[in-house]
């Protein structure tokens, strides 16, 4: 089959004129603002146009002064702990008020790691008015209170590891 030779197709002259005007660098300056390194003055600050714009431009800079100040510490909470004898002798239910699943999860963790521990578990429930309780049995001749406080430094421990961590990070 033979096949048919395509010729190009002649442009109208037209289209070429209008083609050229559309490119020009002056057309294309004024529309879009010289935004290059050397455009942009270091001491300059943005003006505002609206009073919006003037409270965010405010309310940057002070955020900017209040971050060159000190870093203020956090505010800790304080427990709400109530700890009740089991059914056997070395069986205790500590309840904690205001604490979630991630914090009894770790610390349940933290505890099971610690000599004397035969058995540690929370439950949270979920009706609101019951706090999660953390269930333990120890061996005998272990205090609580001394398994507890062992189990809190192994999380403060932790905490201070994964804080160095992410220092090192930033």
């Amino acid at each position: 089959m033979a096949k048919k030779k395509v010729e190009p197709k002649e442009e109208d002259s037209d289209l070429e004129d209008v083609g050229e005007d559309i490119f020009d660098k002056e057309d294309i300056d004024s529309h879009y603002p010289d935004v290059s390194n050397e455009a942009v003055k270091k001491d300059e600050t943005p003006l505002a146009e609206t009073p919006e714009q003037t409270e965010k431009v405010e309310s940057e800079e002070e955020s900017e002064e209040e971050v060159e100040q000190a870093p203020e510490l956090p505010e800790y909470t304080i427990l709400k702990l109530n700890l009740i004898s089991g059914p056997g002798d070395n069986d205790y239910t500590l309840t904690l008020e205001g604490q979630s699943h991630g914090f009894c999860n770790i610390f349940v963790k933290h505890l099971l790691m610690i000599e004397g521990v035969k058995a540690a578990a929370y439950k949270i429930t979920e009706i609101a008015l019951s706090p999660p309780q953390i269930f333990i049995r120890l061996e005998d001749g272990y205090k609580v209170k001394e398994i507890f406080s062992k189990g809190i430094d192994g999380l403060r421990n932790e905490v201070a590891e994964t804080q160095k961590v992410f220092k090192k990070l930033m």
